[in-house]
């Protein structure tokens, strides 16, 4: 009777110690189960608590892309670029033929004009096609390097549907598309491929200008320029 009672303590000491690890265990549980749950947990399989959003670009129908032409071709832009282009070119009469009397201005600005609504009419078609966004968003950082840095990579790139970037396609097809077709007006002289490509240069680098500019406009400005934003 002795060794039974002496065998019968472990053996109820050990079915307690079992059930205590079975409480703890499932305890365990549901501490890890509730911190899983919780956002922004640290665990490594928590949820994310930062996930990623979709692009801007996904909300461009192609009736905002509509608009966004429109507003592009009315917009000041489509008459001060070609008239401070044609500033310059009547004071270097460039091209000769068209002369430097007020006629000759108006040529020349007349091309421009030109130039500047065949240009956003080939993006339009480009960047419906690829699915680029074609505005132009200020840069969200501080600091005058960060924000040119910021206008350099918006005019030379394009973000996509997919929030990757890529080469901005739709404004070298549109910048330099435009000044190969202004070849059918532009007098023998000037209607050739290097002038062509000189012309798109010009432009591209006026569009980084422009582009300077309305990062470091005051906002209230730019969004008056900018209403689609």
């Amino acid at each position: 009777m002795g060794q039974q009672s002496e065998t019968a303590a472990p053996v109820g000491q050990m079915n307690a110690g079992a059930e205590t690890v079975a409480l703890n265990e499932q305890c365990s549980g549901a501490v890890l189960c509730d911190q899983q749950h919780q956002p922004g947990s640290s665990l490594p399989n928590a949820p994310s608590a930062s996930p990623r959003w979709p692009s801007k670009v996904n909300s461009l129908t192609f009736g905002d892309r509509a608009r966004i032409y429109r507003q592009a071709v009315i917009r000041p832009y489509t008459l001060l670029g070609p008239a401070l282009g044609a500033g310059v070119g009547q004071w270097e009469d460039e091209p000769p033929e068209w002369g430097p009397a007020s006629d000759g201005y108006a040529r020349r600005f007349a091309s421009g004009v030109g130039r500047s609504v065949i240009a956003e009419t080939i993006r339009f078609g480009f960047a419906a096609a690829d699915g680029e966004d074609p505005r132009y968003h200020r840069s969200e950082e501080s600091g005058v390097w960060n924000r040119t840095r910021h206008v350099i990579a918006e005019t030379f790139t394009s973000e996509t549907a997919s929030g990757t970037r890529i080469p901005a396609y739709s404004r070298f097809a549109g910048i330099y598309g435009a000044a190969f077709i202004s070849n059918a007006w532009y007098p023998e002289s000037r209607a050739t491929t290097g002038y062509a490509l000189r012309r798109g240069s010009t432009a591209l680098g006026s569009s980084l200008g422009f582009h300077l500019f309305e990062e470091f406009l005051p906002r209230k400005y730019f969004k008056a320029l900018h209403s689609e934003d």
